[in-house]
Parts: C-alpha cells; sequence; structure tokens
C-alpha cells in the first residue's frame, strides 16, 4: 500500500523526511484521505492509528512501526492505521516530545538528578547511540545515552497513555461520521440506479 515502484535514494529519503517533496500540507492530506478509506470500522482505525501514535513517543527511534504494529495486533485495530500513527513523529515534531517524555521522566525519576538536560544533551544521545550501535560498544552506550534515554524511556509511557487514548477518543467520532455519511451517500446512489432501472421500459 505504501511501497514505491521505483525506490528512492538514502539522501532523497532523509530529504523528504525533513521537508517532503510534496509539502507536509498536502502530506498530511494524503495520509488523511487514506486513512479514510482502510476498510473497517472506525473503532478499528482509530485504535490502530492510537496504537501507532502511543508508539512513536518511544525513545527508541526505529521501533516505532514494529511496536504500533504489535499494539495495534493486541488490541485489534487496524494494522495500516497503526502505521500512519507512527509518522506522527517527524524532524518538526519529535523535539517537543523528546523533551516531554524526558522531563516527565526526570519528574517520576528524581528532579535532582534528571532534571538538567538541555538541547545539547540530546543531540549527544543521539550522536552516542548511533555510535554505540554501529561500534556494539555497551560501555558507550552506559555512559552516553543512558543518562537521557532512560528517563525518556521512563517518561514515554504515561505520554504515550494520553496521547493514544487522546487520539482515539478524537478520531473516532470523526471516522464514524465520515463513514455513515459514505453509507448514506452509496445507499442513495443504490437507490437512484434501481429508480432508473425501473423507469426504463420493459
Amino acid at each position: 500500500m505504501f511501497l514505491r515502484r521505483d525506490q528512492l535514494s538514502l539522501r532523497h529519503r532523509l530529504r523528504n523526511w525533513v521537508w517532503p517533496r510534496i509539502g507536509w500540507g498536502r502530506t498530511i492530506t494524503y495520509y488523511w484521505h487514506r486513512m479514510q478509506r482502510i476498510p473497517g470500522k472506525s473503532s478499528s482505525i482509530a485504535a490502530g492509528f492510537a496504537c501507532g501514535m502511543a508508539a512513536s513517543m518511544s525513545p527508541a527511534v526505529g521501533t516505532h512501526a514494529l511496536v504500533g504494529l504489535g499494539l495495534a495486533y493486541v488490541v485489534r485495530g487496524s494494522l495500516v492505521a497503526s502505521v500512519i500513527g507512527t509518522l506522527a513523529i517527524n524532524p518538526w515534531t519529535a523535539p517537543p516530545v523528546w523533551f516531554s517524555t524526558y522531563y516527565t521522566g526526570a519528574f517520576i525519576l528524581g528532579w535532582e538528578e534528571y532534571g538538567h538536560a538541555g538541547a545539547a544533551d540530546f543531540v549527544e544521545i543521539f550522536v552516542g547511540l548511533t555510535e554505540a550501535v554501529v561500534q556494539l560498544d555497551v560501555g558507550l552506550f552506559i555512559t552516553k545515552v543512558t543518562p537521557i534515554f532512560w528517563p525518556m524511556l521512563v517518561g514515554s509511557l504515561p505520554v504515550a497513555i494520553v496521547v493514544g487514548f487522546a487520539s482515539y477518543f478524537v478520531l473516532e467520532p470523526i471516522l464514524r461520521k465520515i463513514q455513515a455519511r459514505r453509507i448514506r451517500r452509496w445507499a442513495s446512489r443504490a437507490a437512484e440506479v434501481e429508480r432508473l432501472k425501473r423507469d426504463l421500459p420493459q
């Protein structure tokens, strides 16, 4: 459903991630129309999207789609909608999400110890995370990543719960109305077709 015939290079993918070729407005509109066309009940679609949104609150970048799919499977939500939900995280929305999860986690774990990170610390954590993964260096991960990553991970849980439930309860009635309007339109068209058939000369 989301695959391209001509695969983009890594450079083009990164550029589109920062700023899509068609612009953010048209991109959001495109995925919104895609989600409206997903088969299933409004509750299932909204639940899948909420799972994707909740998963995207995690600081474990790269695992959002898998976690979102897993959550959607458990709650019997739409798997396609969960993938769309994970797209909520991009270079423009990630900073406020990361800061909110970090300071929520710092509040839970102990403000005196953790409540001091700034923007530079978040840059360092992802640089350190990349280096640790590439070099398979556990010590580097513990020293550079854990002090920021751990509060973010802890804080992402309550933030994910709030975002997930809020997404569901906002989206579900909207989708329900859209589906009801579509059903009425289809019924009207079917009735019109039947009327035309009856009016045709035998």
